[in-house]
């Protein structure tokens, strides 16, 4: 998945040491708004902060190899998916997913006669591609 939006334009600016003031001012963004993601990216180990005079918001080893792959997604989607029951199917989807560089977050599977309806919770993804990947083994998939 490619980096986007305010996210991508965010740690791109952080591959040199900026303040939040900094950031927001030339993305004209409030700084609450850049700070929200600034804690985000700082949950997640990409960037870190240092306080004082020449102090700011700068990225990790972790967050720079991210900037130079471009992938990473700040969100979590929610996905119903209608399949057909079989044995290893939890197993194929989740393998598809992970060679996508989705991460599951959550799962819940509800039998219904020959069909079963898997919630997932996934981390950086794709929409389009889950569909894509995961067509072959579902009937169905939708963001809720």
């Amino acid at each position: 998945m490619k980096l986007e939006g305010t996210t991508k334009r965010i740690m791109e600016l952080l591959t040199e040491c900026n303040t939040v003031k900094e950031i927001s001012s030339r993305l004209h963004l409030h700084p609450k708004n850049v700070d929200k993601y600034i804690r985000v990216l700082r949950d997640l180990g990409l960037v870190t902060t240092k306080k004082g005079k020449y102090g700011g918001v700068y990225l990790t080893e972790e967050g720079k190899y991210l900037v130079e792959r471009g992938h990473v997604s700040l969100l979590t989607r929610k996905i119903r998916i209608v399949a057909e029951d079989r044995r290893g199917l939890l197993a194929d989807i989740s393998s598809k997913i992970s060679e996508i560089g989705g991460n599951i977050l959550s799962t819940t599977l509800e039998r219904e006669k020959d069909h079963v309806i898997i919630w997932l919770e996934i981390e950086n993804i794709d929409v389009e591609e889950l569909k894509r990947v995961l067509g072959p083994y579902i009937k169905s998939l939708v963001v809720v």
